[in-house]
């Protein structure tokens, strides 16, 4: 029926058939693909994406494999600076000159004028014996001159026997002083060791009278430090009484012998004391300024390897490639190094380095530390040096 159909209207079906075949040319040209695809193109689609799919898989692999060949450190940028070396000790403040005061001669303590710790001036009388013997021997040495002055105005004696009077008076006068106890200088009572009312001999300490205008700070210094300890290096002392607050002073005294159970050496600094601010007893924080260089170049200690022999250290380069440097190290304390050569000021040094790092591996930036951050312009290391 059809065929007899598209005999008869023959004409018809050619303009259909046309027409279908340019509407199915028309959408082919539009979404680039035709719209019917046999088994053989459906499989070569599928293995253009699976090769697709596998070059993503290995860029991503790639990508990741080159990250953990990437080393993770931290860096120090390289700065100048004022670089100090210093010694840590604790001591204790004593004053500067300690006076151990006695009366000249023997007699019972009438009054006592100061207590422990009380500032005293030059002159000022301290302590008093009972003065009625002394007094008496005065008075009758005054009442003897005073008769030998009349006599010898007459001619009635010599005049050596005038002066003999004149001898007395003044020895009674002087015996008469000594009863008093004066301070020798401007100063504090340091102890008192005797009561009003107790008699005592001059070979009884009464008091003992320290002087503020400098004092010294004590302490001991351990056995492998002695050797870094020199007359005239300039000391910092601090105490809990006045925090913030620096005094200074410089090393005074040595002792030669090393003190048997703490195997210490004693170390004296003496100290300007402006104001009378330290007073003896005081526990002293103490630094000894060991080395000291201005506009020094300064890395870390720990970014030093010496693995080869010798000192290098891995600086970060272009493309964060660390490549290893030698470097001439001038100074080396626990802390910091002073570099006589081998680093520019602001290149990239690796601080503490890891195991895995080797010449010329990437690196990955965890933290850039940058001079001044932690500390104030000056670096203070409280160890050793090398």
């Amino acid at each position: 029926m059809v065929y007899k159909w598209i005999k008869r209207n023959k004409l018809i079906f050619i303009v259909l058939v046309l027409a279908g075949a340019g509407i199915l040319l028309a959408v082919t040209s539009k979404f680039g693909k035709p719209l019917f695809t046999t088994s053989k193109e459906r499989l070569l689609s599928s293995i253009k994406r699976g090769k697709k799919i596998k070059e993503l898989h290995k860029k991503a692999e790639k990508e990741t494999q080159l990250r953990e060949e990437e080393v993770p450190v931290n860096v120090f940028r390289v700065a100048r600076g004022t670089f100090q070396d210093t010694l840590s000790a604790m001591g204790t403040v004593k004053g500067g000159s300690e006076i151990e005061l006695r009366f000249q001669v023997p007699g019972m303590v009438k009054s006592f004028n100061f207590r422990e710790g009380d500032k005293v001036s030059n002159g000022e009388v301290i302590a008093r014996l009972d003065q009625n013997d002394a007094l008496l021997k005065l008075k009758q040495a005054q009442i003897e001159l005073e008769e030998y002055e009349k006599l010898y105005s007459i001619g009635a004696i010599i005049k050596s026997k005038l002066e003999q009077a004149r001898l007395a008076a003044r020895l009674a006068s002087s015996e008469f002083e000594k009863t008093y106890l004066r301070a020798v200088r401007d100063g504090i009572i340091g102890d008192k060791n005797v009561e009003v009312g107790e008699f005592i001999t001059p070979n009884v300490k009464v008091a003992t009278l320290v002087s503020l205008e400098t004092v010294v700070v004590e302490l001991g210094i351990i056995e492998k430090e002695i050797d870094r300890i020199f007359l005239g290096q300039k000391v910092t002392v601090n105490v809990d009484t006045y925090p913030g607050i620096d005094f200074t002073g410089i090393v005074s005294n040595i002792s030669p012998l090393i003190a048997g159970k703490s195997k210490t050496l004693s170390v004296k600094a003496n100290l300007d004391n402006p104001g009378g601010l330290l007073l003896p007893g005081m526990f002293a924080r103490v630094k000894i300024s060991i080395f000291e260089k201005e506009n020094a170049l300064l890395i870390p200690s720990d970014s030093l390897d010496r693995s080869t022999g010798e000192f290098r250290v891995f600086v970060v380069g272009d493309n964060n490639i660390a490549y290893a440097q030698p470097v001439e190290v001038a100074y080396l304390s626990s802390d910091y190094a002073q570099i006589a050569g081998g680093l520019e000021e602001d290149e990239l040094v690796v601080m503490e380095k890891p195991e895995s790092l080797t010449d010329g591996k990437r690196v990955r930036i965890i933290e850039v530390k940058e001079y001044g951050e932690a500390e104030e312009r000056s670096i203070f290391s409280e160890e050793g040096g090398e």
